[in-house]
């Protein structure tokens, strides 16, 4: 019979009660071959996440990627998706970059992780080939592709700053889990912030979910891919000059008016579409939703709790030249990975404007009074710094391509539930 090897063993679960669990788990190597099989049962269907660590640093998902599930040996890497209950038995040939003496040695671990299907993890990568390739992962630092090289024991700035690449910005969405649920937070500005307006009264708000938002406001590659064939003139820029209504339907009708008609969506709308392909609900970030995001826990002007717009913000007082938009991650995201934030291109969000109240409230919904008058957040790249701040909020017609005021354009910033859709199940 021959030897096998143990590996150190590692299961875990985020901190839910309801959580599924990883039970039985033996890791195991065969000397002569290498092979790693990795057995355990999974007490309910879950998204399941695996890591490789030597010395408790991961090895990078290159270096075991090829892991595979014995029972469906064609189905591709079998983590960061959602897996059935029951008895698993993964295998994987470690790379030669591994030397076989770290994994004799006892120096390596597997880490397998279950979570519910209703508290994923924190980041969702999407592929625009295919509807199923929804792949999840637990850090920024665990993303593969476009030659991100996260640093040993990565800081959370450093995780973040990896996924400055093409791949995330035009083949493929990532999405970060904003953690919200039971958070009370100030939102609007005080009397004393510089270029407030008397729109953005100071209220208290409690949102009640966690939910998801994508890291970049969508550009145009990623447009053409996901939603439909669009011939943009740069495709590393921000997809804009689109109503309210492309990307929801047509509310004059009295049909896919928010919050009356809560999340539904004209089938033929941008968010129809991307929501046939994806399966995932996409919308609008309702606005609470959106200056939760952009805050990041900040209570000033600026996202990263500066004083200094500049490293956050496209504005007029960015240029000394002709004021065009950007391509997207250029400037520093916030605590949570969340990038152009502040000015570059208006993002629609869901509500109707209106004024706020001083009373605390729990996830607001906005106005229901004020059908054609839409909220847009985040400033725009032709106006200055202080329109471009966190609580800075405008109305303008849903059904126009832009402001002729400025000659500035709406973009979009995608949003999810932070539980899996139905067909995930």
């Amino acid at each position: 019979m021959k030897e096998l090897f143990p590996l150190l063993l590692l299961a875990s679960c985020a901190a839910y009660a309801s959580m599924p669990e990883v039970e039985n788990l033996q890791v195991t190597q065969d000397p002569k071959t290498h092979i790693v099989d990795v057995s355990f049962t999974l007490s309910a269907k879950a998204v399941v996440t695996l890591d490789v660590l030597t010395n408790g640093v991961t090895v990078g998902v290159d270096k075991y990627s090829s892991f595979y599930d014995t029972a469906n040996p064609k189905s591709g890497f079998p983590a960061g998706r959602v897996v059935a209950a029951g008895s698993h038995l993964w295998q994987w040939r470690p790379s030669r970059r591994l030397p076989p003496m770290e994994l004799s040695g006892g120096q390596v671990s597997v880490q397998v992780r279950a979570w519910s299907l209703d508290a994923p993890p924190d980041y969702i990568v999407l592929d625009y080939a295919t509807r199923s390739n929804a792949t999840f992962y637990v850090s920024a630092a665990d993303l593969p592709d476009g030659g991100i090289k996260a640093p040993s024991n990565p800081t959370n700035a450093e995780e973040i700053a990896a996924l400055v690449s093409d791949v995330y910005r035009t083949t493929k969405i990532v999405l970060r889990k904003i953690p919200a649920a039971g958070v009370k937070w100030r939102m609007g500005s005080p009397t004393s912030e510089s270029s407030r307006n008397t729109d953005e009264t100071p209220h208290y708000v409690t949102l009640t979910n966690d939910y998801y938002v994508s890291i970049y406001p969508m550009t145009e590659r990623q447009f053409s891919n996901f939603v439909q064939s669009y011939s943009g003139y740069g495709m590393l820029l921000p997809k804009s000059w689109d109503k309210y209504t492309a990307y929801r339907g047509d509310f004059s009708t009295g049909q896919y008016c928010w919050p009356e008609n809560g999340h539904d969506v004209s089938p033929s709308s941008y968010f129809g579409i991307l929501r046939g392909k994806t399966g995932f609900r996409f919308d609008f970030l309702t606005e609470a939703e959106w200056e939760y995001a952009c805050r990041a826990g900040t209570t000033g002007s600026w996202c990263d709790g500066s004083s200094n717009p500049s490293n956050v913000a496209w504005s007029s007082s960015s240029f000394s030249g002709s004021v065009n938009a950007k391509e997207v991650g250029l400037k520093k995201p916030n605590a949570w990975g969340l990038y152009d934030m502040h000015g570059n291109v208006y993002e629609w969000v869901l509500d109707q404007y209106g004024p706020y109240g001083s009373a605390s409230v729990i996830a607001p919904v906005g106005a229901t009074n004020n059908v054609t008058k839409r909220v847009a957040r985040g400033g725009t790249c032709r106006r200055p710094y202080g329109s471009t701040r966190s609580a800075a909020r405008y109305n303008y017609d849903g059904t126009k391509f832009s402001d002729t005021v400025y000659g500035s354009s709406w973009g979009v910033r995608i949003s999810c539930p932070a539980a899996l859709p139905d067909w995930m199940r």
